[in-house]
């Protein structure tokens, strides 16, 4: 059986003051690493705690309290195909401990945790940080738990792109710029 369901999307581009190099290195700055899931359990005590897990988790959060589980460097084929320098990245973000928190409801939260953004040169070679909303990526999930959390990641999203654009504005729409 195959279920469909219709979903509106808010997406967000930002178009920024910073150049790509400065808002790559901010992200960089401000994002931790999350390793591959062998290597994490690698890291854990033989039957660690669940206390235990979660601090080690927390460790591995960046100063925006999320972390990169990995980039995807677009622009190196797109300069192969077009023969002039392209910059165009895709971070796959979040905080493995709020996707867990929203998981446990409802397992095709999976598909969005974690989260993309990309940071590319527009046309103009100016700096556009771009991504979908994470409480419109989730508003089909009816739970409270899980549009609770959604509004959490995405708050910690606009304070990360604030932060690394240097752009005051709530970018990715919150506060009531719904």
């Amino acid at each position: 059986m195959i279920k469909t369901t219709q979903t509106t999307i808010e997406h967000i581009e930002l178009v920024c003051s910073r150049s790509y190099g400065q808002v790559t290195a901010s992200l960089q700055d401000r994002l931790g690493s999350f390793p591959d899931p062998a290597k994490f359990r690698s890291q854990l005590p033989a039957g660690a705690s669940w206390a235990q897990i979660e601090k080690t988790i927390e460790g591995m959060l960046g100063s925006s309290g999320l972390s990169i589980f990995h980039k995807v460097e677009h622009g190196d084929l797109l300069s192969l195909l077009a023969r002039r320098p392209r910059r165009v990245s895709q971070y796959a973000i979040g905080n493995p401990l709020l996707a867990i928190r929203m998981i446990q409801h409802e397992p095709g939260v999976a598909l969005y945790a974690p989260l993309r953004l990309a940071v590319y040169e527009d046309g103009e070679g100016k700096c556009v940080v771009a991504c979908d909303r994470f409480t419109s990526l989730l508003a089909r999930y009816q739970h409270p738990k899980i549009a609770s959390t959604a509004k959490l990641v995405e708050q910690k999203v606009d304070a990360l792109v604030a932060e690394v654009t240097g752009e005051a504005a709530n970018p990715c729409g919150m506060n009531g710029s719904h």
